[in-house]
């Protein structure tokens, strides 16, 4: 069974591996290697497992910037603004008692 097969027999096997990608990224390490893209067929557990690190730092800085426009989003809302309103204009930065 070539690695295409295995690939696909594998994303039908589990809802989960659906979204398994064809290629990944293994980031470079500092004065070792450069960063490449290996088709998933040929990766390492090593390679899964940095590719893994990389994707959450990056998934990490994706939530935090989410939250971030949520809660500028409600506190603009909170403040009465309205859709076309500029979302900081709205929000008072006086801190209370001051």
């Amino acid at each position: 069974m070539s690695s295409k097969d295995k690939l696909t027999a594998l994303r039908k096997s589990t809802y989960s591996l659906a979204g398994l990608p064809d290629t990944v990224l293994v980031p470079g390490l500092p004065g070792r290697r450069d960063e490449t893209i290996k088709p998933v067929g040929s990766v390492t557990l090593d390679d899964i497992a940095f590719a893994l690190l990389a994707l959450q730092e990056k998934s990490t800085a994706i939530y935090r910037e989410t939250e971030s426009l949520r809660t500028v989003y409600a506190m603009a809302r909170d403040s009465g603004a309205l859709g076309a309103d500029v979302a900081l204009d709205a929000i008072s930065f006086e801190k209370e008692g001051k």
